[in-house]
């Protein structure tokens, strides 16, 4: 290197001596401050997107809890409902066992959207309530294994 040094012109060992320093600092700032002002904004907007989800929920929870309340059963036994319900949506009920007030199911694998809109539509129209779920995941994506759900 210092081989190389004297080799060099007393112009160009000037130039040299002006151009490491601008190439040490740029380099510093597109390697180091760059990036790092970067995530730093990429956070600060992911904190703000958490606190309006945040400020939405709150403002809908009086909602939720009041609608939790409001529901009641209708339709017959509640064997009878959910045969009638889990028919219409095309879920196969493997096993259904009544336990005093409840009742015990297995279902066969169905989409986990599907099984969403099935307990939707037990708790808002028909007053079932979800007491326990066990649920599985499949080698299929979307599906889902229902191993033990209790009811009431």
């Amino acid at each position: 290197m210092l081989h190389w040094w004297a080799s060099l012109a007393s112009r160009e060992q000037r130039l040299v001596k002006v151009c490491v320093p601008i190439l040490i600092v740029g380099g510093c700032y597109w390697l180091f401050w760059q990036p790092l002002q970067q995530a730093q904004l990429r956070n600060q907007k992911a904190i703000q997107q958490v606190q309006q989800q945040q400020a939405a929920l709150q403002q809908a929870k009086p909602l939720l809890l009041q609608a939790n309340t409001d529901v009641q059963r209708t339709g017959g036994s509640l064997a009878q409902i959910v045969s009638n319900s889990a028919r219409s949506l095309n879920i196969r009920v493997s096993r259904m066992q009544p336990q005093n007030e409840q009742l015990q199911l297995v279902l066969e694998d169905l989409a986990f959207e599907q099984l969403l809109l099935w307990l939707h539509q037990l708790h808002y129209q028909n007053g079932v309530r979800l007491v326990q779920i066990d649920l599985a995941a499949t080698d299929t994506s979307g599906v889902v294994r229902v191993r033990r759900m209790v009811i009431e």
